[in-house]
């Protein structure tokens, strides 16, 4: 793994690239759980994935441990499955939030790259903290993935979200998902389209997981990326 910042980082594909893809994994993964998209798109290997490492090493049960970027409140989010509903972040910015952010950051400016060729992307915990990169940044990036992620602190958000026409981005979220509301993902997704930006919208029936749907539009949204790079 490389070193950028505070964060450890596998990097894939070519280190000349002009479209880099920063992939945020979700919470309790690691950095190389959604290493496979680097291979599995066919556009994937014209350009340079980096997965950052989580800040937070977390206990998984049965001796094993994953890493997160902010702490779960494992009670509460277990309270409200067994109730049939879910965690209601709109309102609120988690614990960790800001720091975890705050190192990403950090690890893109070591890159040294526009940010007008960078993706963000991530899923579930790593979307919430793409979405917020995206979003709030000094420069907005070359384009945005949230699988399986949620609104958050919807007033910033929103607000934000204003300065970012701009950006494309790819959005997915299971009918069935269990642990984030489609609901909030929707709200989300109603959201970046009032503050004008153009994107993909991928519901599908399925839980908490991507879809080979919204994999097809990331492929896309990465050769029009790559198309439009200046010689």
């Amino acid at each position: 793994m490389l070193r950028l910042g505070p964060l450890d980082v596998l990097s894939m594909g070519r280190a000349d690239a002009w479209i880099t893809v920063v992939m945020f994994h979700g919470y309790g993964a690691d950095a190389f759980d959604l290493l496979p998209l680097s291979q599995e798109l066919t556009n994937g290997r014209r350009v340079r994935w980096l997965f950052p490492q989580g800040v937070l090493e977390v206990p998984l049960g049965f001796h094993m441990m994953g890493r997160a970027w902010f702490p779960i409140d494992i009670d509460a989010l277990n309270q409200a499955m067994a109730q049939g509903g879910h965690r209601d972040f709109a309102r609120e910015r988690p614990p960790g939030m800001n720091e975890a952010c705050m190192a990403a950051r950090a690890m893109l400016d070591e890159l040294n790259i526009p940010m007008g060729r960078i993706v963000l992307g991530g899923f579930s915990q790593g979307a919430m903290i793409a979405t917020e990169l995206a979003l709030t940044g000094q420069e907005a990036p070359a384009g945005l993935v949230a699988f399986s992620g949620t609104l958050m602190d919807a007033p910033s958000w929103r607000r934000a979200a204003e300065k970012r026409s701009s950006v494309p981005y790819v959005q997915s979220h299971g009918r069935m998902d269990p642990i984030l509301s489609f609901t909030a993902a929707e709200s989300l997704n109603q959201l970046l389209r009032s503050a004008g930006l153009q994107g993909s919208w991928i519901p599908f029936d399925g839980g908490h997981e991507i879809p080979r749907a919204a994999l097809v539009q990331v492929d896309q949204l990465i050769a029009k990326l790559d198309c439009n790079k200046k010689d």
